[in-house]
């Protein structure tokens, strides 16, 4: 399956209850669009999200065979670390490209949705 293009754009968009940023294409219609991640970040991530796969596969496979308890919460704090090293790239990656290019673009909605991501995934 191919990635989807995606652009560093900016765009709020308002609801009622919340507010969304979702990333647009810019106008000329993405031909020269600003993937989200670079390329390294990318394969580091997949990589990273593929070994927790594999790691909760084998912990699903530990709770069919009956394995200990111990052994399965053992497994379980390793996929969380994993988890959260995946989660400190992406946001690593968020703040570099993401966040920079809306600055640089002049996108005053950025601040609130910086304060929102930082509050949730700390």
């Amino acid at each position: 399956m191919a990635p989807r293009a995606r652009t560093a754009a900016v765009s709020p968009t308002r609801t009622a209850k919340a507010t969304a940023v979702t990333a647009t294409p810019p106008s000329d219609g993405g031909t020269d669009a600003k993937p989200m991640m670079s390329d390294a970040a990318r394969a580091d991530v997949l990589l990273r999200l593929r070994k927790v796969s594999g790691q909760v596969q084998g912990i699903t496979r530990m709770v069919e065979d009956d394995r200990y308890c111990v052994d399965v919460l053992q497994q379980l704090s390793a996929v969380n670390s994993a988890v959260e090293a995946v989660s400190k790239v992406v946001v690593r990656n968020y703040l570099e490209r993401c966040v920079t290019d809306a600055i640089n673009g002049g996108d005053p909605m950025i601040y609130d949705e910086v304060m929102r991501v930082v509050f949730k995934h700390r």
